[in-house]
């Protein structure tokens, strides 16, 4: 599987839109943008030249991830992804930070952040580059 390849990209926007459990095709574009960064990111980080189709869940996955954590205003997106509601246990309570529009530089971190949570997973197709 190629990042860039639309086929490939149809079959991880499929996963994806059935585990948000959308209706429509509104937000296709803007997913798969992050299809493609993050798939070129596996290839990157296991060093290959495709994506095996094993990898095709935790690929969904990963785009997901990226996008919840890149998008949390995006209503499809962020449900499910962890409340806004405060926690409150005794006298202690703890509330979700706040995101910020005006934030830069994020994108890159949070992206290599969500590929070395899922090294586990991809350690097992990684190669050595010579």
């Amino acid at each position: 599987m190629i990042p860039s390849n639309p086929e490939d990209q149809q079959t991880i926007w499929a996963i994806i839109k059935g585990r948000l459990q959308l209706q429509d095709d509104a937000l296709k574009g803007l997913v798969v943008s992050y299809i493609r960064e993050i798939g070129y990111r596996i290839m990157h980080y296991c060093n290959l030249e495709e994506i095996p189709e094993e990898l095709s869940f935790t690929w969904a996955a990963m785009s997901l991830d990226a996008a919840r954590v890149d998008l949390p205003n995006v209503d499809e997106i962020s449900d499910g992804a962890g409340g806004g509601d405060n926690i409150k246990i005794g006298d202690t309570s703890i509330s979700p930070a706040s995101s910020s529009a005006g934030v830069t530089n994020t994108t890159k971190m949070s992206l290599d952040q969500v590929v070395l949570n899922y090294r586990m997973d991809l350690n097992r197709f990684r190669k050595l580059r010579w």
